[in-house]
């Protein structure tokens, strides 16, 4: 589950978009919640929060696509698996 601090970081960007938070497994992007630019801070608030770094090569639509998907991203880059 995602800490209360990204949560809050995707909760202040479905506001600044208009829209609500999306349910877990619903998209972030066509939701309208990220975009390219919203992307980026939103990396950068996982690195600091859960101690990892993502690679370019990580920044695929599929890892940070849903709730979910970013749940599982981050599991796996902290080794939890």
């Amino acid at each position: 589950m995602l800490n209360q601090t990204v949560l809050s970081f995707l909760a202040h960007a479905a506001a600044n978009a208009h829209v609500t938070l999306p349910d877990t497994d619903a998209s972030l992007f066509l939701s309208g919640v990220l975009d390219s630019f919203t992307l980026v801070d939103f990396v950068t608030v996982i690195e600091n929060e859960y101690g990892i770094r993502v690679d370019d090569a990580d920044l695929r639509p599929e890892n940070f696509d849903t709730i979910q998907s970013v749940e599982r991203f981050i599991t796996r880059a902290r080794g939890e698996q």
